[in-house]
Protein backbone atom coordinates (compact mmCIF):
# COMPACT_ATOMS: atom_id res chain seq x y z
CA UNK A 1 0.00 0.00 0.00
CA UNK A 2 1.24 3.18 -0.84
CA UNK A 3 2.01 5.72 2.00
CA UNK A 4 1.02 9.27 0.79
CA UNK A 5 2.85 10.56 4.11
CA UNK A 6 6.70 9.91 2.20
CA UNK A 7 6.97 11.15 -1.47
CA UNK A 8 10.27 10.30 -3.56
CA UNK A 9 11.08 12.50 -6.67
CA UNK A 10 12.25 10.01 -9.05
CA UNK A 11 14.71 11.67 -11.58
CA UNK A 12 15.65 10.00 -14.76
CA UNK A 13 15.61 10.37 -18.42
CA UNK A 14 14.76 7.61 -21.30
CA UNK A 15 18.53 6.59 -21.05
CA UNK A 16 18.73 6.22 -17.62
CA UNK A 17 15.40 4.32 -16.77
CA UNK A 18 15.16 1.90 -14.21
CA UNK A 19 11.82 0.25 -14.24
CA UNK A 20 13.43 -2.55 -11.52
CA UNK A 21 14.12 0.04 -8.96
CA UNK A 22 10.96 1.91 -9.54
CA UNK A 23 8.48 -1.19 -9.13
CA UNK A 24 10.73 -1.33 -5.75
CA UNK A 25 10.22 1.57 -4.62
CA UNK A 26 6.49 1.45 -4.94
CA UNK A 27 6.15 -2.53 -3.62
CA UNK A 28 8.14 -0.44 -0.36
CA UNK A 29 4.81 1.48 -0.34
CA UNK A 30 6.48 4.89 -1.34
CA UNK A 31 4.83 7.98 -3.25
CA UNK A 32 6.98 8.55 -6.66
CA UNK A 33 7.10 11.60 -8.38
CA UNK A 34 8.68 11.07 -11.93
CA UNK A 35 10.82 13.78 -13.30
CA UNK A 36 12.33 13.38 -16.63
CA UNK A 37 15.51 15.72 -16.03
CA UNK A 38 17.03 17.62 -13.40
CA UNK A 39 15.35 20.97 -14.47
CA UNK A 40 11.90 19.11 -13.98
CA UNK A 41 13.03 18.02 -10.97
CA UNK A 42 13.62 22.11 -9.48
CA UNK A 43 10.34 22.88 -10.54
CA UNK A 44 9.27 20.31 -8.80
CA UNK A 45 10.63 21.04 -5.62
CA UNK A 46 9.97 24.75 -5.63
CA UNK A 47 6.46 23.90 -6.11
CA UNK A 48 5.61 21.15 -4.09
CA UNK A 49 8.69 20.02 -2.50
CA UNK A 50 10.06 16.06 -1.62
CA UNK A 51 11.14 13.85 1.38
CA UNK A 52 13.65 11.97 -0.83
CA UNK A 53 15.20 12.47 -4.05
CA UNK A 54 16.22 9.89 -5.80
CA UNK A 55 18.29 10.91 -9.56
CA UNK A 56 20.01 8.93 -11.92
CA UNK A 57 23.76 10.20 -12.38
CA UNK A 58 23.42 10.50 -16.16
CA UNK A 59 20.36 12.89 -17.24
CA UNK A 60 19.99 15.30 -20.32
CA UNK A 61 20.09 18.38 -18.87
CA UNK A 62 21.60 18.92 -15.59
CA UNK A 63 23.26 15.14 -14.35
CA UNK A 64 22.49 13.83 -10.96
CA UNK A 65 25.78 15.40 -9.54
CA UNK A 66 24.80 19.25 -10.17
CA UNK A 67 21.34 18.51 -9.18
CA UNK A 68 22.32 17.49 -5.68
CA UNK A 69 24.85 19.64 -5.25
CA UNK A 70 21.91 22.42 -5.82
CA UNK A 71 20.21 20.63 -3.14
CA UNK A 72 23.18 20.66 -0.64
CA UNK A 73 24.48 23.81 -0.89
CA UNK A 74 21.49 25.66 0.13
CA UNK A 75 21.04 25.72 3.82
CA UNK A 76 17.57 25.12 4.15
CA UNK A 77 17.54 21.91 1.86
CA UNK A 78 20.42 20.86 3.17
CA UNK A 79 18.70 18.28 4.83
CA UNK A 80 16.95 16.51 2.64
CA UNK A 81 18.27 12.89 1.48
CA UNK A 82 19.66 12.73 -1.90
CA UNK A 83 20.15 9.42 -4.09
CA UNK A 84 22.32 9.25 -6.43
CA UNK A 85 22.04 5.97 -9.08
CA UNK A 86 25.14 5.38 -10.92
CA UNK A 87 25.30 5.37 -14.79
CA UNK A 88 27.71 4.02 -17.42
CA UNK A 89 26.85 7.44 -19.48
CA UNK A 90 27.69 9.61 -16.93
CA UNK A 91 31.48 9.27 -16.00
CA UNK A 92 31.86 10.41 -12.34
CA UNK A 93 34.31 13.22 -11.49
CA UNK A 94 36.00 12.37 -8.23
CA UNK A 95 35.49 15.83 -6.88
CA UNK A 96 31.93 16.68 -7.89
CA UNK A 97 30.95 12.86 -6.22
CA UNK A 98 32.19 14.44 -3.12
CA UNK A 99 31.00 17.98 -3.50
CA UNK A 100 27.63 16.95 -3.96
CA UNK A 101 27.24 14.97 -0.75
CA UNK A 102 24.44 12.52 -1.62
CA UNK A 103 23.52 10.61 1.24
CA UNK A 104 23.83 7.24 -0.52
CA UNK A 105 25.53 6.53 -3.94
CA UNK A 106 24.52 3.16 -5.72
CA UNK A 107 26.70 1.81 -7.67
CA UNK A 108 25.46 -0.03 -10.91
CA UNK A 109 25.96 -3.35 -9.06
CA UNK A 110 23.99 -2.28 -6.20
CA UNK A 111 21.32 -1.83 -8.93
CA UNK A 112 21.16 -5.28 -9.24
CA UNK A 113 19.34 -5.44 -5.82
CA UNK A 114 16.68 -3.05 -6.38
CA UNK A 115 15.05 -4.05 -2.80
CA UNK A 116 17.78 -3.63 -0.95
CA UNK A 117 18.33 -0.24 -2.59
CA UNK A 118 14.43 0.36 -2.36
CA UNK A 119 14.53 -0.24 1.41
CA UNK A 120 17.97 1.95 1.88
CA UNK A 121 15.86 4.59 0.05
CA UNK A 122 12.58 4.06 2.64
CA UNK A 123 15.01 3.99 5.76
CA UNK A 124 16.54 7.69 4.78
CA UNK A 125 13.12 9.02 4.48
CA UNK A 126 11.57 7.85 7.52
CA UNK A 127 14.75 9.06 9.32
CA UNK A 128 14.49 12.29 8.07
CA UNK A 129 10.82 12.95 8.37
CA UNK A 130 11.59 11.38 11.96
CA UNK A 131 13.78 14.34 12.79
CA UNK A 132 11.31 16.81 12.15
CA UNK A 133 11.75 17.33 8.43
CA UNK A 134 8.43 19.30 6.05
CA UNK A 135 8.40 18.53 2.73
CA UNK A 136 7.71 22.10 1.92
CA UNK A 137 11.18 23.18 3.09
CA UNK A 138 12.45 21.53 0.42
CA UNK A 139 10.56 24.54 -2.15
CA UNK A 140 13.70 26.48 -1.02
CA UNK A 141 16.32 24.76 -2.67
CA UNK A 142 16.42 27.72 -4.93
CA UNK A 143 14.15 30.96 -4.98
CA UNK A 144 13.43 30.87 -9.17
CA UNK A 145 12.62 34.13 -10.95
CA UNK A 146 10.83 31.94 -13.65
CA UNK A 147 10.05 28.11 -13.65
CA UNK A 148 12.04 25.56 -15.02
CA UNK A 149 11.61 22.99 -17.53
CA UNK A 150 13.82 20.13 -19.24
CA UNK A 151 12.14 20.94 -22.34
CA UNK A 152 13.46 24.35 -22.63
CA UNK A 153 17.22 24.09 -21.81
CA UNK A 154 18.43 27.45 -23.17
CA UNK A 155 15.43 29.47 -20.93
CA UNK A 156 16.06 27.25 -17.82
CA UNK A 157 19.69 27.56 -17.94
CA UNK A 158 19.07 31.40 -18.14
CA UNK A 159 17.05 31.12 -15.39
CA UNK A 160 19.42 28.97 -13.44
CA UNK A 161 22.01 31.53 -13.98
CA UNK A 162 20.22 34.38 -12.88
CA UNK A 163 19.50 32.58 -9.66
CA UNK A 164 22.55 31.60 -8.38
CA UNK A 165 23.75 35.63 -9.78
CA UNK A 166 20.89 36.98 -7.51
CA UNK A 167 22.14 34.55 -4.48
CA UNK A 168 25.41 35.68 -4.67
CA UNK A 169 24.62 39.39 -4.98
CA UNK A 170 22.25 39.41 -1.90
CA UNK A 171 24.55 37.07 0.00
CA UNK A 172 27.38 39.34 -0.64
CA UNK A 173 25.15 42.76 0.80
CA UNK A 174 24.22 40.62 3.73
CA UNK A 175 28.11 39.67 4.60
CA UNK A 176 28.90 43.50 4.40
CA UNK A 177 25.79 44.14 6.71
CA UNK A 178 27.31 41.57 9.14
CA UNK A 179 30.33 43.73 9.92
CA UNK A 180 28.02 46.74 10.86
CA UNK A 181 25.61 46.03 13.70
CA UNK A 182 26.43 48.33 15.52
CA UNK A 183 26.07 51.84 16.05
CA UNK A 184 22.47 51.47 15.35
CA UNK A 185 22.44 54.29 12.99
CA UNK A 186 25.41 53.40 10.98
CA UNK A 187 23.81 49.90 10.13
CA UNK A 188 20.90 51.63 9.33
CA UNK A 189 22.67 53.53 7.06
CA UNK A 190 24.64 50.56 5.47
CA UNK A 191 21.04 48.70 5.44
CA UNK A 192 19.03 50.84 2.99
CA UNK A 193 22.35 52.00 0.86
CA UNK A 194 23.03 49.02 0.09
CA UNK A 195 19.28 47.27 -0.24
CA UNK A 196 18.44 50.41 -2.70
CA UNK A 197 21.50 50.10 -5.48
CA UNK A 198 19.35 46.42 -6.00
CA UNK A 199 16.10 47.16 -5.55
CA UNK A 200 13.85 50.77 -4.33
CA UNK A 201 9.97 49.88 -3.94
CA UNK A 202 8.12 52.60 -2.46
CA UNK A 203 8.46 51.32 1.06
CA UNK A 204 11.43 49.23 2.30
CA UNK A 205 11.28 48.70 6.03
CA UNK A 206 13.76 46.51 8.86
CA UNK A 207 11.88 45.27 12.10
CA UNK A 208 13.37 44.18 14.77
CA UNK A 209 10.35 43.35 17.51
CA UNK A 210 12.80 42.69 20.54
CA UNK A 211 10.35 41.38 23.80
CA UNK A 212 11.54 44.45 25.57
CA UNK A 213 12.16 47.20 23.09
CA UNK A 214 10.92 46.60 19.61
CA UNK A 215 12.06 49.30 16.69
CA UNK A 216 11.58 49.54 13.36
CA UNK A 217 13.39 51.62 10.61
CA UNK A 218 11.35 52.51 7.26
CA UNK A 219 12.37 54.58 3.93
CA UNK A 220 9.94 55.64 1.77
CA UNK A 221 11.08 57.13 -2.03
CA UNK A 222 8.54 59.85 -2.15
CA UNK A 223 6.62 61.37 0.36
CA UNK A 224 3.71 59.75 2.19
CA UNK A 225 0.68 60.84 3.74
CA UNK A 226 1.13 60.87 7.80
CA UNK A 227 -2.12 58.57 7.72
CA UNK A 228 -0.87 55.99 5.10
CA UNK A 229 2.62 56.07 7.25
CA UNK A 230 0.08 55.77 10.46
CA UNK A 231 -1.54 52.35 8.83
CA UNK A 232 1.75 50.64 8.00
CA UNK A 233 2.89 50.63 11.88
CA UNK A 234 -0.17 49.60 12.94
CA UNK A 235 0.12 46.67 10.23
CA UNK A 236 3.15 46.04 11.70
CA UNK A 237 2.24 45.80 14.86
CA UNK A 238 -0.57 43.55 14.24
CA UNK A 239 0.96 41.32 12.19
CA UNK A 240 3.80 40.93 13.98
CA UNK A 241 1.82 40.75 17.57
CA UNK A 242 3.81 43.50 18.91
CA UNK A 243 1.91 44.47 22.06
CA UNK A 244 4.46 46.99 24.39
CA UNK A 245 5.02 50.51 21.85
CA UNK A 246 7.48 50.17 19.16
CA UNK A 247 10.20 52.88 18.22
CA UNK A 248 9.44 53.69 14.31
CA UNK A 249 12.76 55.60 12.98
CA UNK A 250 11.43 57.16 9.22
CA UNK A 251 14.96 57.09 6.98
CA UNK A 252 14.32 58.93 3.19
CA UNK A 253 10.97 61.09 2.46
CA UNK A 254 9.30 61.64 6.35
CA UNK A 255 5.47 61.21 6.90
CA UNK A 256 3.58 64.45 5.46
CA UNK A 257 -0.08 65.65 7.05
CA UNK A 258 -0.56 67.94 4.24
CA UNK A 259 -0.11 64.20 1.63
CA UNK A 260 -3.61 63.83 0.14
CA UNK A 261 -4.05 60.47 -1.15
CA UNK A 262 -5.04 56.39 -0.30
CA UNK A 263 -4.48 55.51 3.12
CA UNK A 264 -2.30 52.42 2.13
CA UNK A 265 0.33 51.00 0.12
CA UNK A 266 -2.31 49.08 -2.75
CA UNK A 267 0.86 46.44 -2.46
CA UNK A 268 2.44 45.65 0.87
CA UNK A 269 4.36 42.43 2.11
CA UNK A 270 5.57 41.80 5.83
CA UNK A 271 8.13 39.35 5.20
CA UNK A 272 9.54 37.61 8.89
CA UNK A 273 13.20 36.76 8.96
CA UNK A 274 13.04 34.27 11.83
CA UNK A 275 11.64 33.55 15.34
CA UNK A 276 14.15 33.57 18.33
CA UNK A 277 13.43 33.29 21.66
CA UNK A 278 14.59 36.63 21.97
CA UNK A 279 11.99 38.26 19.86
CA UNK A 280 11.02 38.14 16.10
CA UNK A 281 12.32 40.39 12.62
CA UNK A 282 11.01 41.05 9.64
CA UNK A 283 11.79 42.59 6.05
CA UNK A 284 8.88 44.99 5.01
CA UNK A 285 8.23 45.94 1.41
CA UNK A 286 5.40 48.43 -0.10
CA UNK A 287 4.78 49.57 -3.76
CA UNK A 288 2.12 52.08 -5.28
CA UNK A 289 1.73 49.50 -8.31
CA UNK A 290 -1.65 47.60 -7.76
CA UNK A 291 -0.19 44.82 -9.58
CA UNK A 292 2.75 44.07 -6.91
CA UNK A 293 5.61 43.52 -6.99
CA UNK A 294 8.26 41.26 -10.61
CA UNK A 295 8.88 37.66 -10.41
CA UNK A 296 12.54 38.91 -10.00
CA UNK A 297 12.06 41.40 -7.25
CA UNK A 298 10.19 39.01 -5.19
CA UNK A 299 13.21 36.27 -5.60
CA UNK A 300 15.48 39.02 -4.30
CA UNK A 301 12.87 39.99 -1.40
CA UNK A 302 12.35 36.21 -0.75
CA UNK A 303 16.23 35.88 -0.70
CA UNK A 304 17.39 39.13 1.40
CA UNK A 305 15.12 37.47 3.43
CA UNK A 306 16.51 34.52 4.18
CA UNK A 307 20.06 36.19 4.21
CA UNK A 308 19.59 38.38 6.94
CA UNK A 309 18.13 35.85 9.19
CA UNK A 310 21.67 35.93 11.03
CA UNK A 311 21.40 39.55 11.01
CA UNK A 312 18.63 39.80 12.73
CA UNK A 313 19.36 37.87 15.60
CA UNK A 314 22.70 38.90 16.39
CA UNK A 315 20.79 42.52 16.44
CA UNK A 316 18.32 40.69 19.02
CA UNK A 317 21.15 39.09 20.70
CA UNK A 318 22.94 42.38 21.05
CA UNK A 319 19.64 44.23 22.49
CA UNK A 320 19.54 41.03 24.94
CA UNK A 321 22.95 41.94 25.87
CA UNK A 322 22.07 45.89 26.54
CA UNK A 323 19.29 44.53 28.48
CA UNK A 324 21.53 42.49 30.48
CA UNK A 325 23.18 45.67 31.82
CA UNK A 326 19.70 46.62 33.54
CA UNK A 327 19.66 43.30 35.32
CA UNK A 328 21.20 41.33 38.14
CA UNK A 329 21.84 38.76 35.34
CA UNK A 330 24.58 41.20 34.04
CA UNK A 331 26.36 41.81 37.54
CA UNK A 332 26.64 38.04 37.32
CA UNK A 333 28.61 38.48 34.71
CA UNK A 334 31.36 41.09 35.56
CA UNK A 335 34.48 41.39 37.30
CA UNK A 336 33.71 43.60 40.16
CA UNK A 337 37.04 45.31 40.54
CA UNK A 338 37.39 45.94 36.16
CA UNK A 339 34.06 46.07 35.23
CA UNK A 340 34.88 43.77 32.68
CA UNK A 341 32.76 40.87 31.44
CA UNK A 342 33.96 37.59 33.31
CA UNK A 343 35.33 34.30 32.21
CA UNK A 344 32.07 32.62 32.24
CA UNK A 345 30.76 35.36 30.09
CA UNK A 346 33.41 35.38 27.72
CA UNK A 347 32.89 31.56 26.86
CA UNK A 348 29.73 31.94 26.30
CA UNK A 349 29.44 35.20 23.98
CA UNK A 350 32.87 33.57 22.50
CA UNK A 351 31.19 30.53 21.77
CA UNK A 352 27.58 32.53 19.90
CA UNK A 353 30.24 34.41 17.86
CA UNK A 354 32.30 31.59 16.47
CA UNK A 355 29.10 29.79 15.38
CA UNK A 356 27.53 32.99 13.51
CA UNK A 357 30.98 33.11 12.08
CA UNK A 358 30.92 29.79 11.04
CA UNK A 359 28.05 30.27 9.08
CA UNK A 360 28.65 33.40 7.52
CA UNK A 361 32.62 32.65 7.24
CA UNK A 362 33.79 35.37 8.59
CA UNK A 363 37.12 35.69 10.98
CA UNK A 364 36.96 36.08 14.56
CA UNK A 365 40.30 37.19 16.25
CA UNK A 366 41.59 36.14 19.70
CA UNK A 367 43.91 38.33 22.06
CA UNK A 368 45.27 37.41 25.52
CA UNK A 369 46.87 40.47 27.49
CA UNK A 370 49.00 39.13 30.39
CA UNK A 371 50.63 41.72 32.48
CA UNK A 372 54.19 40.62 32.90
CA UNK A 373 55.81 40.08 36.56
CA UNK A 374 52.45 40.41 38.10
CA UNK A 375 53.37 38.54 41.21
CA UNK A 376 56.21 40.39 41.80
CA UNK A 377 54.47 43.33 41.57
CA UNK A 378 52.24 42.55 44.04
CA UNK A 379 54.83 41.12 46.72
CA UNK A 380 56.62 44.11 46.31
CA UNK A 381 54.14 47.04 45.91
CA UNK A 382 51.32 45.50 47.82
CA UNK A 383 47.52 43.90 46.46
CA UNK A 384 46.33 47.73 46.73
CA UNK A 385 48.71 48.92 44.03
CA UNK A 386 48.49 45.62 42.11
CA UNK A 387 45.07 46.15 42.07
CA UNK A 388 45.44 50.13 40.60
CA UNK A 389 47.50 48.41 37.99
CA UNK A 390 44.53 45.93 36.87
CA UNK A 391 42.06 49.05 36.42
CA UNK A 392 44.24 51.11 34.50
CA UNK A 393 45.57 48.39 32.07
CA UNK A 394 41.73 47.46 32.06
CA UNK A 395 40.56 51.10 31.38
CA UNK A 396 43.31 51.36 28.32
CA UNK A 397 41.66 48.38 26.50
CA UNK A 398 38.69 49.97 26.54
CA UNK A 399 39.70 53.11 25.08
CA UNK A 400 41.88 50.68 22.32
CA UNK A 401 38.95 48.52 21.27
CA UNK A 402 35.99 49.07 19.09
CA UNK A 403 32.59 48.60 20.72
CA UNK A 404 31.76 45.77 18.13
CA UNK A 405 34.72 43.67 20.43
CA UNK A 406 33.96 42.02 23.55
CA UNK A 407 36.64 42.56 26.54
CA UNK A 408 36.84 39.98 29.45
CA UNK A 409 39.01 39.53 32.58
CA UNK A 410 40.45 36.03 31.49
CA UNK A 411 41.90 35.52 34.77
CA UNK A 412 43.98 37.39 37.72
CA UNK A 413 46.57 39.15 35.62
CA UNK A 414 45.33 38.56 31.91
CA UNK A 415 42.73 40.21 29.60
CA UNK A 416 41.17 38.50 26.49
CA UNK A 417 39.37 40.50 23.83
CA UNK A 418 37.15 39.04 21.26
CA UNK A 419 37.26 40.78 17.75
CA UNK A 420 34.28 39.73 15.23
CA UNK A 421 35.29 39.99 11.35
CA UNK A 422 38.95 40.16 12.33
CA UNK A 423 41.91 38.42 11.06
CA UNK A 424 45.28 37.12 12.64
CA UNK A 425 47.01 40.44 10.84
CA UNK A 426 44.07 42.55 12.42
CA UNK A 427 44.58 40.84 16.26
CA UNK A 428 48.55 41.91 15.73
CA UNK A 429 47.65 45.31 15.20
CA UNK A 430 45.40 45.55 18.31
CA UNK A 431 48.36 43.49 20.19
CA UNK A 432 50.78 45.75 19.19
CA UNK A 433 49.11 48.74 20.42
CA UNK A 434 48.23 47.61 23.54
CA UNK A 435 51.31 46.82 24.55
CA UNK A 436 53.09 49.92 23.25
CA UNK A 437 50.59 51.73 25.01
CA UNK A 438 50.95 50.15 28.45
CA UNK A 439 54.79 50.37 28.18
CA UNK A 440 54.45 54.08 28.09
CA UNK A 441 52.26 54.55 31.02
CA UNK A 442 53.16 56.18 34.58
CA UNK A 443 52.36 53.82 37.27
CA UNK A 444 53.58 56.10 40.50
CA UNK A 445 51.98 56.00 44.01
CA UNK A 446 49.67 58.27 45.09
CA UNK A 447 52.35 59.95 47.51
CA UNK A 448 54.44 60.30 44.24
CA UNK A 449 57.31 57.59 44.75
CA UNK A 450 57.78 56.11 41.17
CA UNK A 451 56.67 53.05 40.72
CA UNK A 452 57.55 50.23 38.63
CA UNK A 453 57.71 49.75 35.05
CA UNK A 454 54.85 47.93 33.74
CA UNK A 455 54.84 45.81 30.71
CA UNK A 456 52.58 43.30 28.69
CA UNK A 457 52.52 40.20 26.49
CA UNK A 458 50.34 39.49 24.12
CA UNK A 459 49.24 36.18 22.39
CA UNK A 460 46.95 36.02 19.26
CA UNK A 461 44.97 33.89 17.82
CA UNK A 462 42.46 33.23 14.68
CA UNK A 463 39.58 31.05 14.67
CA UNK A 464 39.63 27.85 12.45
CA UNK A 465 37.06 27.70 10.68
CA UNK A 466 37.06 23.39 11.64
CA UNK A 467 36.51 23.85 15.19
CA UNK A 468 33.60 25.85 16.64
CA UNK A 469 35.04 24.86 20.31
CA UNK A 470 35.73 28.01 22.14
CA UNK A 471 38.12 26.08 24.06
CA UNK A 472 40.35 25.75 21.16
CA UNK A 473 40.90 29.36 19.81
CA UNK A 474 41.68 30.65 23.63
CA UNK A 475 44.39 27.43 24.09
CA UNK A 476 45.78 29.00 20.49
CA UNK A 477 45.85 32.23 22.24
CA UNK A 478 47.52 31.12 25.27
CA UNK A 479 49.81 29.16 23.38
CA UNK A 480 50.97 32.57 21.58
CA UNK A 481 51.04 34.31 24.48
CA UNK A 482 53.53 31.39 26.43
CA UNK A 483 55.45 32.04 23.24
CA UNK A 484 55.88 35.64 24.06
CA UNK A 485 56.71 35.34 27.56
CA UNK A 486 59.41 32.36 26.48
CA UNK A 487 60.83 35.25 24.02
CA UNK A 488 61.99 37.75 26.97
CA UNK A 489 58.31 39.44 27.77
CA UNK A 490 56.63 42.52 26.22
CA UNK A 491 56.17 41.53 23.63
CA UNK A 492 53.73 39.82 21.24
CA UNK A 493 53.58 36.44 19.32
CA UNK A 494 50.66 34.83 17.15
CA UNK A 495 50.08 31.10 16.78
Amino acid sequence: MTDPDIKVLYVEDSRSSNSSLRQALKDEGLTLVFCGGGFDALDELSVDGADVVVASTALGDLNGFQLASLIKSSESTQGLPVVLLEDKQEKSDEFWSKAARCDLFVSIADLKDPTKVAQSVKQLAVSIKGSGWQRQQASNVLVPTQGFSSTRLMESYKSLLDDLLLERIVNRTARTLTAMVEPRSQFLDAFFELVSKLFEPDLIGLVVADLNNPWAALRYREKISQQAHDDVVAKITGNMKIKSSISVEVKGQAPDASVTGSRTLPTFEIMHVGSEKQGLGALVFGSRDKNGFSASARAFMTLLTQELKPVVQLLLAKQEIEVLHSRETYRAAIDSLTGLYNLEFLVGFLQQQLLFSYRQRLPVGMVIVDIDNFATINQNHGYEFGDSVLTTVANRLLNVTRSSDLLARYGGDQFAVVLPNTDVAGAKVLAEKVRGEIEVLDFSHENDRRGPKITVSVGCACFNMEDLNPETILRDAKVALRSAKEAGRNRIACS
